[in-house]
């Protein structure tokens, strides 16, 4: 273990080196680099290409600098290597996204850093910054990890907390990301019914002895496939960004039941058997010519059953959701104990392992029936991704709030520890709610969060917690409303300034939500503290309560619906790419 001295007294010896062929990312990375230490310090570290001369010991960024090569190649993808060797610090990465994790992950270590959210990051001060390194190595628990929160698709809050979200704002310059197309439900979308229905019904699926348009496909039917094949490559041709693609079923049960279908069903045993060979046909047709690209398909619902034969090939991704699912309590523990949802669910990932080298997950986190009512069972969460990594999976989506205005209810702190444990699922959860609160509100706003924080998690870990709920739910009693308010009241008067005022404004958006939605109509005094609620709401710039609904739709369901029970208004759709 060797020390280095890396700044003292507002002086440096070191510089900050890249090969003068570096790419933009690894370029980027090291003036990160430089952008903290000063930060840090209070030293500017030189930074510049290896066409210029060594003038002393040096932190080398990213591959050939000077010559010498730091091997990285043993690593994953995104993994990294920060390690010492004579005078000079090497941070190198297989990829150049994983030279930026390593800049990033160095200066948490040995400086304190980190992003909260997007508007929220600390920096130790380090007068004398003087560490001990031999060699890191380190490596995502998760090839695909996405927060999936309209506030953490900022570029600068992914690339920080090391997730590679699909819909995140994440340039070549920041590393990239692993881009998606047609991120969901495709079917539709390779053999559209309103070109072909009219004159070939039987592309589509057979029910009952008739053709449905608005069904799936016909995964036997040899023209669907010569179609769907012609679709991807379009595609792919016309989106060179994106590296996955999905073939994945409609969002509906109706699968096709014509005999070659149902042969194939029988002979697999699981409705899954038809779609993972129709994949497979397609996966096979483009590997030649595209051999980064991965497709994707779900098993879900109806597919949800692994084949008995059928293995989906090695640039096939598979994804399950855990839709139907409690999130109270870890998942293997509602299995063990019987609960039939999570047992069926938690065979079929350990059945999948076996027939999906990408096996990926779709999971919740989020109450999408009312976003502001409190979902936070983090060490649920937790224990659920150590289930997953245990069985083998490679991919997580952790669905949040996805809204164009984002939302409030623990969003942003959710999104934080989602990336911590997407990367490591055995980071410190307590610790990191800890440092959320703290600066993020404020020492003595965060205290109060950090308390309010704690409450909601074990109310939600100590009953049923769905992601379809009313404020009616077990765990929001009265006396559970009453203490978060107080809670609320506190953290406001202590708040230090205007700027962590606002965040816990923000939040207690909640608690006035669920204070309300419990409310009987006719109090006096209701419809003035509905008309501020919503002002409120908007003045923070959310733009939904309720998925897929307007905040019109939201507040003529509180007017007229105790505990928001009614839906009124037309379903919103957008785009989930």
């Amino acid at each position: 273990m060797a020390t280095y001295l890396i700044a003292h007294n507002g002086e440096s010896d070191f510089h900050i080196v890249a090969n003068q062929y570096s790419d933009e990312a690894v370029r980027y990375a090291a003036s990160e680099l430089q952008k903290y230490l000063l930060k840090s310090t209070g030293a500017v570290v030189p930074y510049f290409s290896d066409r210029c001369p060594s003038r002393g010991p040096e932190i080398r960024i990213g591959p050939n600098v000077r010559g010498e090569t730091v091997n990285a190649d043993d690593l994953c993808e995104e993994g990294f290597r920060i390690i010492g060797k004579d005078e000079h610090i090497y941070i190198v990465g297989n990829t150049s996204r994983g030279v930026i994790y390593g800049v990033y992950y160095f200066l948490e270590t040995f400086c304190g850093f980190a992003c909260f959210t997007k508007d929220a990051e600390k920096i130790d001060k380090h007068p004398c910054l003087e560490i001990e390194l031999d060699e890191i190595v380190r490596e995502p628990a998760f090839e695909f990890r996405d927060a999936y929160f309209r506030f953490a698709f900022d570029g600068d809050f992914c690339a920080k907390n090391r997730l590679n979200t699909s819909l995140a704002d994440l340039s070549v310059g920041k590393g990239g990301r692993m881009k998606w197309y047609n991120f969901h439900h495709s079917f539709r979308d390779l053999v559209s019914p309103n070109i072909y229905f009219d004159t070939h019904p039987e592309y589509f699926s057979e029910i009952d002895g008739e053709r449905v348009k608005d069904s799936q496909l016909c995964l036997t039917n040899p023209e669907v496939l010569k179609i769907a094949e012609q679709t991807l490559r379009r595609w792919i041709k016309e989106n060179p960004e994106c590296r996955v693609f999905s073939v994945a079923q409609n969002d509906n049960r109706k699968k096709c039941n014509c005999p070659a279908c149902l042969a194939l069903e029988e002979e697999e045993g699981s409705p899954a058997g038809p779609i993972i060979h129709f994949v497979n046909k397609l996966a096979d047709a483009i590997k030649d010519d595209y051999p980064n690209i991965l497709l994707h398909t779900f098993a879900y619902q109806y597919s949800l059953p692994a084949p008995k034969y059928a293995v989906a090939r090695d640039n096939v991704i598979v994804r399950l959701c855990s839709i139907s699912c409690r999130f109270d309590t870890p998942l293997t523990t509602l299995a063990e104990r019987g609960s039939e949802k999570e047992l069926v669910y938690v065979n079929a990932l350990r059945d999948w392992a076996s027939h999906a080298k990408r096996l990926y997950v779709w999971d919740y986190i989020v109450n999408f029936r009312n976003y502001l009512q409190p979902f936070f069972p983090p060490h649920t969460l937790q224990a659920n991704l150590k289930m997953y990594k245990k069985i083998g999976i490679m991919g997580i989506l952790e669905q949040g709030n996805f809204a164009y205005g984002g939302g409030a209810a623990f969003d942003d702190m959710k999104s934080y520890i989602i990336a911590k444990l997407l990367w490591d699922p055995e980071a410190d959860v307590d610790a990191a709610i800890h440092n959320f609160c703290q600066t993020v509100y404020g020492e003595k706003a965060g205290e109060i969060m950090e308390e309010y924080a704690r409450y909601v998690a074990d109310a939600c870990q100590s009953h049923p917690l769905m992601i379809y709920q009313n404020p009616a739910a077990a765990y929001v009693t009265d006396e559970f409303v009453d203490r978060i308010e107080e809670m609320f009241e506190k953290a406001l008067a202590a708040a230090e300034n205007d700027v962590y005022r606002r965040r816990v404004e923000r939040e207690q958006l909640s608690v006035r939500f669920l204070r309300l939605a419990r409310m009987p109509l006719e109090t006096p005094g209701r419809l003035e503290l509905v008309d501020q609620f919503f002002d409120d709401v908007k003045s923070h710039g959310i733009t939904e309560i309720r998925e897929r609904r307007t905040l019109g739709a939201a507040k003529e369901s509180m007017l007229t619906s105790l505990y928001l029970t009614e839906r009124p208004g037309y379903s919103l759709y957008y785009i989930m790419q």
